[in-house]
């Protein structure tokens, strides 16, 4: 079995390089993909309850990484489910983490989870398949890059399809590892005017280098659209934003004021160490800022970003007249500022963080998108 398949990927530096099919390989056949999906999502994202439905789509990947830390697996954040992909050896294991991940979702919660797994066979039927390239994004991250047509399938059966969920019982013994798994950020306010979380799917591959094109000059540079920035990082004290990791570890009331009022002291040890540039402290926030999902590639673009109202307008503009004229579909939804939830694998080396736009973001950009198609 190829476990290495995906730390072995040929990398490519720039996302434009994505119609190059020299860069991609496809999924080796002894290997299985994981689809999440949270039921009612848009429902409860509309009541206000996004950041936890972002918190359980990163607790879904995370409790199938730690299942053996020394595999590189590719995955995708969405906001309000993922796809992780795996060899058919962690099959039970990562079964069983997400049996426990389903319990957990509704008792932290309130949330109810679907899980699905998928094999290659599935896709005889549907002429996809997922060929599977790795950006080089900083020196401190690389991020799945993925094309074939492949996930939507996956995505629409797991939702309407009940033969593809998991049916395994729950074992009480297996030993579900979430550590790593943060959420002690505060929503970061955009640079600008407005946070975008955009997506944006061509009707012809051969057309997203052009939109990419598009995008550099109508929202400048990666860095200067960057949703999150150094200026704009502060560690939270906030009782709400910590409840979310509190949560995750006990239900009793009092523990998790125990353990909010433990994360608070970490947070006030961090800001410490950054704010008098102490050590590796000095350049946390850069690691951070340099380790952020803000813009990825998965049979579609997502992006969040930081724009002015005239960039919003003319972005709005091309994408609208582009729709007109059957070249693609896309969705927006615009907030004040994103949300990270961090994925550290170790403190001061590989980090992960997931970002969306407040208040729905990539959900309710989808949703938006689903109407045009």
């Amino acid at each position: 079995m190829n476990y290495n398949f995906y730390k072995n990927l040929e990398t490519i530096e720039d996302i434009t390089f994505l119609n190059d099919n020299n860069f991609y390989e496809p999924l080796p056949n002894d290997w299985l993909i994981i689809a999440t999906d949270i039921k009612n999502s848009t429902k409860y994202i509309e009541a206000g309850k996004y950041k936890d439905v972002n918190m359980l789509g990163a607790l879904t990947i995370i409790a199938v990484l730690n299942i053996n830390k020394s595999l590189e697996l590719p995955y995708i954040f969405g906001g309000d489910g993922s796809f992780i992909f795996i060899p058919k050896s962690l099959e039970k294991q990562a079964s069983q983490a997400l049996i426990h991940i389903k319990r957990l979702a509704l008792k932290a919660y309130g949330l109810s989870l679907r899980v699905g797994i998928f094999d290659f066979k599935v896709l005889e039927s549907f002429q996809k398949q997922i060929l599977i390239s790795k950006q080089i994004v900083s020196d401190s991250l690389s991020q799945v890059v993925i094309k074939g047509g492949a996930l939507e399938i996956f995505d629409e059966l797991l939702k309407k399809d009940d033969t593809y969920l998991i049916k395994e019982s729950l074992d009480e013994n297996f030993n579900l590892d979430i550590s790593g798994l943060e959420c002690r950020w505060e929503d970061v306010k955009t640079s600008k005017d407005e946070t975008l979380t955009i997506l944006i799917k061509a009707k012809e591959e051969e057309f997203y280098k052009e939109i990419f094109s598009n995008l550099d000059k109508i929202l400048g540079s990666i860095s200067s659209r960057s949703a999150i920035t150094q200026e704009n990082l502060n560690l939270s004290f906030n009782d709400e934003v910590l409840e979310r990791e509190a949560s995750l570890y006990s239900s009793n009331s009092l523990k998790k004021i125990f353990i909010k009022q433990k994360l608070k002291l970490i947070n006030l040890l961090g800001k410490y160490l950054m704010d008098k540039k102490i050590a590796k402290w000095e350049f946390y926030k850069k690691r951070v800022v340099s380790t952020t999902d803000s813009e990825k590639f998965d049979d579609m673009i997502r992006m969040v970003v930081s724009t002015s109202f005239e960039e919003s307008e003319r972005l709005e503009e091309y994408l609208n007249t582009q729709k007109c004229l059957g070249k693609l579909n896309y969705g927006i939804h615009k907030s004040d500022s994103s949300l990270m939830t961090c994925l550290i694998f170790e403190r001061h080396g590989k980090h992960m963080h997931f970002v969306d736009g407040s208040n729905g973001g990539y959900a309710l950009a989808a949703k938006k998108l689903k109407e045009q198609l």
